[in-house]
């Protein structure tokens, strides 16, 4: 579930932020350049990634720094200290007493500056990309390459704004497109051409070596070497300036956007946070998802006792069935349960006799069902082939369960039946998704709508 994003004040300035979860420590993530806590939240990766950093029992904080996103878009020139300090009311407004700062290039900046201010708000640093300063000079002679800032400048002109120009430079690969699109809408939700003008022009102005030798807390610098405009030397530099700083060299894994470390950074935030990294185990499964149709409405005829009641039989009735069929409960949504199935038609078994229950209580269900490679981590589950079978579920019609093209290609040759439900894009999801309603199963088991 993507929570509400909340406000804290700070000067007259209302910052945004959302929370996820509970846990024993807090991690913040402090953005680059630009942000809308709101967008971000609608690529899978991004909730993939805050969904393994709360594997660490951590909450995760998110905020818009001011000038950008659903943050006042006043105070565009606000300096790296104010940056830090309106990090630190994030902290008081979110209840946080002391936390760890995730910052990428400029957030990773402020980050340090609060963690020298603030030293007792700030447990640990880590600092992805991290220019010290934005300009070379005698003490310093490392900047951004200059044909990179001349095609980000051109990025930010009004005609080229919220197009991805920039972007475009990171994301090359084959499939890259739906990041793109993700991209350009986050430009343009985040600031206007002039804004984010400006914003760079502030990054390029920074200068956080006033505050490196006060910062006490534990920092990773992270780089990865593959980045052709950013150079290892900098970041060594950064290392070694602070007093209990030290320098990752990694190799990213994949084409995941600039503002998102992939599994490759996470291993390393997770071991310097830790000690250990917990990696995960990689499975193939067939995802479930159930939702209760009009429960809002059910509720309201039924009132809270009877809909309680009705409710915890239901959830009992699904549990039964899952472990009949050899399946594991993943997760709760409210009005639905999220298990995994080591074999489609165990799936498939499983969600038919979801829905005879559910009829049988006077309720009705959508069913979503989708195999792909998933990981676990404990009791977690992370992966595209989630977050799809979560969209086939909310696609589906009332009473009746819809597969992916997957699912009805697995289960070929066995006693089926499928009939076609069109294309579909899923929000989120890459391509567009040929779906099916499972009809029929074997022993006669209806999957039809009653």
């Amino acid at each position: 579930m993507i929570p509400a994003t909340r406000y804290a004040g700070r000067n007259g300035v209302d910052l945004a932020y959302k929370v996820f979860g509970e846990g024993d420590r807090d991690i913040v993530l402090a953005f680059a350049f630009i942000s809308n806590v709101d967008v971000f939240c609608e690529l899978p990766e991004h909730l993939e990634f805050i969904e393994r950093l709360r594997g660490l029992g951590a909450r995760v904080i998110l905020f818009d720094k001011r000038g950008t996103g659903l943050s006042d878009r006043g105070g565009l020139d606000a300096s790296v200290e104010d940056h830090a300090d309106d990090l630190v009311a994030i902290l008081d407004a979110a209840g946080s007493a002391r936390a760890t700062i995730i910052g990428w290039f400029d957030g990773g900046a402020t980050a340090l500056a609060a963690a020298a201010r603030h030293p007792d708000r700030v447990e640990a640093v880590i600092a992805y990309e991290v220019l010290a300063v934005g300009r070379a000079d005698a003490e310093f002679p490392w900047e951004l390459d200059a044909s990179w800032i001349a095609s980000l400048m051109a990025g930010l002109q009004p005609s080229e704004w919220g197009r991805g120009h920039v972007v475009r430079q990171f994301w090359q690969a084959e499939g890259a497109e739906r990041l793109v699109a993700w991209w350009e809408r986050y430009e343009s939700m985040s600031a206007t051409p002039t804004a984010a003008r400006r914003l760079a022009e502030a990054i390029v102005r920074l200068d956080v070596r006033p505050h490196l030798a006060g910062v006490r807390a534990p920092v990773l610098v992270l780089h990865d070497a593959a980045l052709e405009a950013f150079d290892e030397a900098p970041m060594r530099w950064l290392a070694d300036a602070l007093p209990d700083g030290r320098l990752q060299l990694v190799h990213r894994s994949s084409a995941l956007p600039a503002i998102l470390p992939d599994s490759a950074l996470v291993d390393e935030m997770e071991e310097f946070l830790t000690g250990s990294r917990s990696g995960g185990r990689r499975d193939v499964l067939t995802t479930v998802f159930t939702d209760i149709v009009g429960s809002t409405a059910a509720l309201a005829r039924t009132g809270d006792e009877s809909w309680r009641s009705i409710h915890a039989s239901h959830d009992e009735a699904l549990r039964r069935s899952i472990a009949r069929f050899s399946g594991t409960e993943a997760n709760t949504t409210g009005d639905g349960i999220v298990a995994t199935f080591p074999l489609p038609s165990s799936a498939l078994h499983f969600a038919a006799q979801a829905l005879d229950s559910a009829r049988a209580l006077g309720l009705e269900l959508r069913v979503g069902v989708h195999s792909g490679e998933l990981i676990l981590r404990g009791d977690d589950l992370v992966g595209l082939a989630v977050h799809a079978a979560a969209r086939i579920c909310a696609a589906a019609d009332p009473g009746r369960i819809m597969v992916s093209d997957t699912v009805r290609t697995l289960l070929l040759g066995l006693p089926f039946a499928f009939e076609p439900a069109g294309e579909h894009e899923l929000k989120g999801v890459p391509d567009r998704w040929r779906l099916w309603y499972c009809v029929d199963g074997p022993a006669g088991a209806e999957a039809r709508p009653s």
